[in-house]
Parts: structure tokens; C-alpha cells; sequence
């Protein structure tokens, strides 16, 4: 008998997310008292830090529209918007600072006689308790979208009374984006526009900043008598409670917006007041279900626990930040935890779109509607670009269309420099592209995606050049971000090649000759021997097929052109002269993002060369490198694993699952690590200890999930492939989703499979099995709302491979593919999971903290 969650006499999968996610606890059995242990918590549209400190409860919050608008009347006419020049610029500012202090050192780890602090998954929640010699906490935080509050609820009990004091600050800071490099010396700048007002049991502080006016707020409730309440200076209030040896109380705190502060205010105290009307455990009851629907929309079970939390942490993360008005930035997302300070401050393609490309796979598109409405909104500000900005470069004359920079502020402007890589707008598009296949929103085709590629169509098209050899030519632009310039840009021409053929089923006629006549006279890929800095005449000497022979001819990738030259950018040598500086393993762009080749291109001359290619790359990618995605597209199982296990030990920074760019210390690189920034009025350079600025990166994870669900689904090339790149020993089991509008529900071993497949839209489908199914006993049934009927295993031929067809499955269908017949399976019942109660250790890095020593 084959055990499985999947019952079908009902159709349905008995399995539930919620009942799984307990066993990923961010679980502390110490204090640490770093604001970088923090635990993360946020409502997808405002932000809390909750850390420990040993005089109190620590908590930073932020909001993803705070924003701080540059100085007016910088236009496109006058020069590009998104200046190099230290807090000239449209920034997001933090919100302000809640502490809940104590007379006793509460959280100091000498003093600890038990204590447990928890990131609990389930209900998105933290959970502190801590015991001493003089006294307990207990305290549960959560932020509740409904009510657009974040609750505090704490019980404190002392064996002489304590008087806790309650603060809420907002001290303002300069921006310090490049606080490596250039720092204007002004401390006051930040200081100002910041209001308290303070009575009874209520702060208020409002904050005009330039664009924005806004109002943080905190209301206290509980049996706690108050003291006094104050009014510190225009930056701080606090509530000073009765000592007594037991307080009960609840902390509700908001961030509103208005058109003045006073509106904002207004707004901040009506908040609160049904906050605190609702009570806190009606509005935790509406919060933990809100999630448990959230939760249960998908679900992931693998072999390795480490790499599992991970990916839980990706999803808990996005949708704590990412249901707001604005994306939150890739670094530190909605917990920047140092004033006013945030490192790259503008939103950068290449680094933001990790945070989104996973998503739809996982069920959970929707949190990159506010990437995609930012990215949307810039269309016409693209468009300006390209006609005012571009003609003025030396090598680019392109004026038409619309030109997406790499850089950009909230509005969607463009940076003034670095202008040359000119595949953001089409990779923007072709993600968009790839939402609709997912969701059939046509609402969303016709006013999002296809503007955006009709706007980067036409750039292309006025940048190719047709010359003497009847060939289609781009000069002198540069392949992803940071790369020297080249003729001929490989990446130009794979984006075109991705892009071009699904926006001319929606051109007008006039458009689909132009765009045929350019796909039929593109120049062939540029392809170059091995060199001695590669192999040894015989076997890779370097990277992923170290020891290996190459396949084919022997060839990879050319990336361009430079005074008529073959321009190489990966060598197997890391150490090798030839390599510069600039985005990595730009050969790989057809796997990704672009997405024209791949598994299907198997048995091929090309595919030899990519897979040479793949043997050529590093095992051990920087913070934001995509390998493991590549390995994974390439059915790469076991070097895909190896990957992002080096992926996560080497840029895993912080306890709470966020990652380390290089450069900052976090908890593995030790020693004191020093800038020298120049002062922007004198030019000189003084001393900046990195430590003082140390940021979360939110880039290495998303692209460990992305490689992740790419291991056990695909379905960009037109078939749905089931567990493309897992290795047979490794158990797994999913719920997650395919472009078509298809819901795939599986458990595979490496002897048996249980795999549903719901249409979701009415598309016909073709799939693929793992390669170590046995196919001889396959099984298929199929059902359309009765009972399951078995059906025969249709093959047919597509492009190198033999695909199981199911082109002729309706909406609302399901088919059941299994290892044996339906009588075969034993319905079994899901074993909740325990909570994590202890440290989780991989390698190096970690998750949370050891248990106390007793």
C-alpha cells in the first residue's frame, strides 16, 4: 500500500500549511540583546523590529510609504532625477521607536532562570518569556492588518514592584546611503519637523517630511495604573507606570497618513481608539486567521529541514511586507533598525526583482502587486527617458519606446548614470507576462504587461541596426549591471529573442512584420573554445564540472563585442586577469530570467554548450548570485544543492534567517571591518566603523526559494515538470502552481508518486514525471467534478522529449497520476508538527539561539 495525505474518495489533500509551519519557529533559548537577533514582525504594510536589550523590549518601526521627497524641479529636461549627491534624493524614512524599559535587567543572559523568545510562523507572532531571580515577563507581540495596528501585550511580575516606562521616540537622521564612499558631516540634518504631544494614555508624534505627512501613535490599556505621563522634547513622550509587583497591559501602536500632520493625527487617534475598543484577543483571533488562510494556499515538504525553513521564512517575510503602497527595499525590507539610515536607498532592478520571482509558483502573486504597480507607474517617466536621455549618450541613439533604468526613485525616474544596460524594462515585462500566465487576469495583461512590452518593443527597435551583412546589430551597450560596454550584447539579444515573439500575438500588423523581419536576421550566439584557464586539454579544471570533460565541441558562451574582439566574461579560474568586475554569469541569461531555453533543448548542440557553461560556474555564487536557479533549469539535482547549501553558509547573516552583504559583519565575519568615506564639502576621508551601519539583505533567500521551487516544478517552457531537479532519496512533497492556471498537488519517493493536478482555467496541459518514475506503472484518472475515472497515459513528442499529454483537460478537471492504482493508496491523517524549541544549525551560520544552560 502507498501511504499518502491525498484521500480520493473526497479529491482533497489532507494536509494543512498551519499545522506544518510550527516545526520552523525562529526559537531563542537566550537573550542576545542585538537588535540584529530581532525578530521581524509587520503587516504587510508597517514594520516592526522586535529585539531585547537588558534594560527592556526594543522595538524600531517603519512604514513603506514614509517617504521623503528631493527638492522640486529637478526635471528630465534638466537632468536625471535619482542624484549621487548625499540626501538629495527621495527617500523612505523610518517611522520612530517604542521601548518598554524596566527597573531590573530583565533580559540580561546572567540572569536568566528560564527563557524562550519565539518567531511562531503559524500566527505570525512573537512570543517572549523570561524568568529571574527578581522577577518574570511574559509578553506577545503581532501586527494586525485589519486593524492597522501592531499589539504589544505583556504581564510582568516582581518580587519588589517595578514601574515600567513606556517610550515612543522618533529621533531623524541623515539617509548615510553611501556612507561608504561620500557622507555630508551635518549631524542635525534628519532633526527636523518632528512634533510629541503626551497625555494620559496616549503619545502622538508627528512628522512633516517633504511629500509626506505622517503621525506614529500608541495607546495603553490594561489594570496598570499610570504615574505620570510626559512630554520629554519634540521627539520623545513617555507613560511612567505605578510600581507595583504585577502590571497586565497592552501597547497598541499605529503610523497614519494625512494630507497635513493634523489629519494624520486624526486619523492615528481613530485608529486607535478601535484598536483598543476591539480589545487585543478579538483582533489576535481575526490576525492568526487571516494567516492561516495565507499559510495554507500552498505548501512545501523537502528532504533538507534547513533549506525548508528558508523557504517558509521567504513566504512569512513577503507577506509581512510586501501589502503596502510601495515595495519594501531589498535591503532590511520594512526593518531598518538605525534611525533614518538605509543602504542603497533607491530601487534597484536587479537586486529588488529576486524578492517577486517566486511568488506565483508558491500561490502568492499578489504580494508583487505593489512592485508591479511601481514599476507601472514609471512607464511614462521610461518613455521620457529614452527621448530626452538617451540620444545624448555617445554610442546609443535610440529615442523611441521606453528605456527602464536599473536605478530608480519611487516615481519610477531614472538614475543619471550607469545607462547602457537596456534589459530592465523587458525583463520587468516579461515577469509580468509570466503573472498572467499564472493568473489569467486579462485586467491586468491589457494595463500592465503589454504597455510595458509594447514600450520596450519599440526601444529595441529603434536601437537595432541593420547593416551590410543583412544581420540586425546593437552598439555599445552592456550586458546586465556593471559590465563594460559591448557591441553585439548577448543579453540584448536573448531578451529580444524572449520578448519579441509573445508581444507580436497582440501587434498590429505593421508591428508583427517589423518584429518578424528582426527574428528572422538576429546574429547566431557567439560561441568560443575552452581556454587553458578553463581546462587542461582533457577535463574542467575549475567550478561545477571540475574533473569532468566537456560535451559537444567543447565550447561556451562569447558575450559581445569590443573593437571587433569576442568578449568572454566567465573563466573556470576565479582568480583569472580576465575577469571583471560587473554582474555575474551573464551567459546563463536564456535558462534565466529569460526563460527560451532549457530542459527541452536536451540532446542538442546547444545544449551541450550551455551545460559546458554550467560546468565552467562557481560553485560558491556572491549574496545575489543565481546559480542555484540555473542548476536547477539545467536538471542539475545534485549541484543545485550543493549550490545554495553554499549559498546560505556564506551569506546567511543574521539568526533570524536574513542575509549579509559583503562587507558586513554580521554574525560571520568577526573583527572590526572599517570605511573611509570622503567628506562631501572637503574632500577628505575620515574612519567609519561598518559594524555602526550594518543592514539585513533580502537577496540570497528569495533566490534559494526560486531555485527551490524550480527543483520541484517548472512550467515555462509549456510542460509542467514534476520534480525536474530532486534527486531520488530526497522525500518530497508540495502543493504549488503552474503557469496555464494549474494548482499541482504531489508526494514523490524515489519508488512511489501521488501527483493531482487541478485546472484551474480551462487550459490543456502537458507534463513530465521525475526521470526516476517508473512509468511503467503509471497510473492515470481523471475527473470532472464525479468520481475518478481511469484514463490512458497519452505520450507525444515535444521539441527532444516524450511529454504526457493532457491537452484536452477542461476547467474544473482533476487528474490523478499515481505509481499503482487508486486501491493501492492508503489515506493517512497529517501528524501536526511540535514547535521548534531549539537552535537550528547549518554548517556555520544558524537560526535562532541554544536553549539556556541550566
Amino acid at each position: 500500500m502507498i501511504k499518502t495525505l491525498f484521500d480520493p474518495s473526497k479529491k482533497t489533500w489532507n494536509r494543512r500549511t498551519t499545522a506544518h509551519v510550527p516545526k520552523h519557529d525562529l526559537y531563542f533559548g537566550t537573550p542576545l540583546n542585538t537588535k540584529w537577533a530581532g525578530l521581524p514582525l509587520g503587516d504587510g504594510d508597517m514594520g516592526s523590529l522586535l529585539w531585547l536589550e537588558q534594560d527592556g523590549l526594543h522595538i524600531h518601526i517603519n512604514k513603506c510609504d514614509l517617504w521623503n521627497d528631493a527638492p522640486a524641479g529637478v526635471t528630465y529636461d534638466d537632468e536625471c532625477y535619482c542624484s549621487d549627491h548625499e540626501e538629495e534624493l527621495t527617500s523612505v524614512k523610518h517611522g520612530g521607536e517604542l521601548t518598554v524599559r524596566f527597573d531590573s535587567p530583565m533580559f540580561d543572559y546572567v540572569y536568566q532562570k528560564d527563557f524562550a523568545a519565539r518567531l511562531s510562523l503559524a500566527d505570525a507572532s512573537a512570543y517572549v518569556d523570561a524568568e529571574t531571580p527578581f522577577g518574570s515577563i511574559s509578553a506577545r507581540m503581532f501586527a494586525s492588518a485589519d486593524s492597522r495596528t501592531t499589539v504589544l501585550h505583556c504581564r510582568v511580575t516582581s518580587d519588589e514592584g517595578e514601574a515600567p516606562e513606556i517610550r515612543l521616540a522618533r529621533w531623524g537622521s541623515r539617509v548615510l546611503w553611501r556612507w561608504y564612499a561620500k557622507q555630508l558631516p551635518e549631524p542635525e540634518i534628519g532633526l527636523d519637523g518632528t512634533e510629541t504631544c503626551a497625555d494620559g494614555n496616549r503619545i502622538f508624534i508627528t512628522q512633516e517630511l517633504n511629500g509626506t505627512k505622517f503621525c506614529l501613535g500608541m495607546a495603553l490599556s490594561g489594570d496598570s495604573a499610570i504615574r505620570y505621563t510626559e512630554r520629554r522634547n519634540c521627539h520623545e513622550g513617555a507613560i511612567v507606570l505605578d510600581r507595583k509587583t504585577a502590571h497586565d497591559f497592552t501597547i497598541y501602536f499605529t503610523i497614519r497618513l494625512g494630507e497635513s500632520v493634523e489629519e494624520a493625527k486624526k486619523l492615528c487617534a481613530e485608529t486607535l481608539d478601535s484598536a483598543v475598543t476591539q480589545g487585543e484577543t478579538a483582533l489576535y483571533e481575526e490576525h492568526k486567521a487571516a494567516w492561516e488562510n495565507f499559510w495554507n494556499r500552498s505548501f512545501v515538504s523537502i528532504a533538507d529541514d534547513y533549506l525548508e525553513n528558508h523557504y517558509y521564512l521567504y513566504l512569512y517575510y513577503m507577506n509581512s511586507a510586501n501589502r503596502g503602497a510601495y515595495p519594501p527595499h531589498f535591503t532590511s525590507m520594512l526593518w531598518n533598525a538605525y534611525h533614518d539610515y538605509i543602504a542603497w536607498t533607491y530601487y534597484f532592478h536587479y537586486n529588488l526583482q529576486h524578492m517577486y520571482a517566486p511568488l506565483d509558483t508558491v500561490g502568492h502573486g499578489e504580494l508583487a502587486s505593489n512592485y508591479y504597480n511601481l514599476r507601472r507607474s514609471g512607464l511614462d517617466s521610461a518613455y521620457k527617458y529614452a527621448a530626452v536621455v538617451k540620444p545624448h549618450e555617445p554610442v546609443i541613439s535610440a529615442k523611441k519606446g521606453a528605456f527602464f533604468h536599473d536605478v530608480t526613485d519611487r516615481y519610477g525616474r531614472g538614475a543619471s548614470y550607469d545607462s547602457l544596460n537596456c534589459t530592465c524594462g523587458s525583463q520587468i515585462a516579461l515577469q509580468m507576462w509570466r503573472h498572467w500566465r499564472y493568473t489569467g487576469d486579462r485586467d491586468f495583461l491589457e494595463n500592465y504587461a503589454l504597455p510595458i512590452m509594447k514600450g520596450c518593443v519599440e526601444f529595441y527597435l529603434d536601437m537595432l541596426v541593420r547593416e551590410e551583412d543583412g544581420l540586425y546589430h546593437i552598439h555599445g551597450t552592456t550586458p546586465y549591471e556593471g559590465n563594460p560596454p559591448t557591441d553585439d550584447c548577448y543579453t540584448d539579444f536573448v531578451i529580444i529573442k524572449a520578448l519579441f515573439p509573445i508581444y507580436r500575438e497582440f501587434a498590429d500588423d505593421i508591428m508583427k512584420a517589423r518584429i518578424d523581419n528582426v527574428l528572422a536576421n538576429l546574429p547566431a550566439p557567439i560561441l568560443v573554445p575552452l581556454e587553458e584557464d578553463d581546462w587542461d586539454g582533457d577535463v574542467f579544471t575549475y567550478g561545477l564540472g571540475r574533473g569532468r570533460k566537456p560535451l559537444g565541441d567543447g565550447k561556451v558562451f562569447g558575450i559581445g563585442y569590443r573593437n571587433g574582439e569576442i568578449v568572454r566574461k566567465t573563466y573556470g579560474n576565479p582568480d583569472s586577469p580576465k575577469r571583471g568586475y560587473g554582474f555575474p554569469h551573464i551567459e546563463h541569461a536564456p535558462l534565466y530570467p529569460a526563460g527560451i531555453f532549457g530542459l527541452k533543448d536536451r540532446n542538442t548542440p546547444m545544449f551541450d554548450n550551455m551545460m559546458n557553461q554550467m560546468y565552467l560556474t562557481d560553485a560558491h555564487p556572491g549574496f545575489w548570485g543565481m546559480t542555484g536557479i540555473y542548476c536547477a533549469r539545467m536538471g542539475m539535482a545534485q549541484e543545485m544543492l550543493d549550490v545554495i547549501h553554499n549559498h546560505l553558509e556564506e551569506w546567511q547573516g543574521f539568526p533570524n534567517g536574513f542575509n549579509v552583504e559583503s562587507g558586513e559583519p554580521g554574525m560571520i565575519k568577526k573583527g572590526p571591518d572599517w570605511f573611509r568615506p570622503e567628506n562631501m564639502h572637503t574632500g577628505e576621508r575620515g574612519m567609519v566603523k561598518t559594524e555602526d551601519f550594518t543592514h539585513f539583505d533580502f537577496e540570497t533567500t528569495p533566490i534559494i526559494v526560486k531555485a527551490l521551487s524550480e527543483a520541484m516544478i517548472q512550467s515555462h517552457e509549456g510542460v509542467i515538470r514534476i520534480c525536474p531537479a530532486v534527486r531520488p532519496q530526497d522525500d518530497t512533497a508540495f502543493s504549488l502552481y503552474a503557469e496555464g492556471g494549474f494548482k499541482v498537488d504531489a508526494e514523490i519517493t524515489a519508488d512511489s508518486y501521488v501527483i493531482t493536478v487541478e485546472n484551474l482555467r480551462g487550459e490543456g496541459c502537458f507534463l513530465t514525471l521525475p526521470e526516476y518514475a517508473d512509468l511503467t506503472k503509471l497510473t492515470v484518472y481523471r475527473s470532472s467534478g464525479g468520481e475518478f475515472v481511469r484514463s490512458e497515459a497519452k505520450t507525444i513528442k515535444f521539441g527532444n522529449e516524450e511529454v504526457l499529454d493532457f491537452s484536452d483537460s477542461a476547467a474544473g478537471e482533476l487528474l490523478l497520476l499515481t505509481s499503482g492504482p487508486i486501491e493501492d493508496l492508503e489515506t493517512c491523517k497529517q501528524v501536526p508538527a511540535e514547535h521548534n524549541s531549539d537552535i537550528k544549525m547549518f554548517g556555520s551560520v544558524y537560526l535562532g539561539s541554544p536553549r539556556l544552560m541550566k
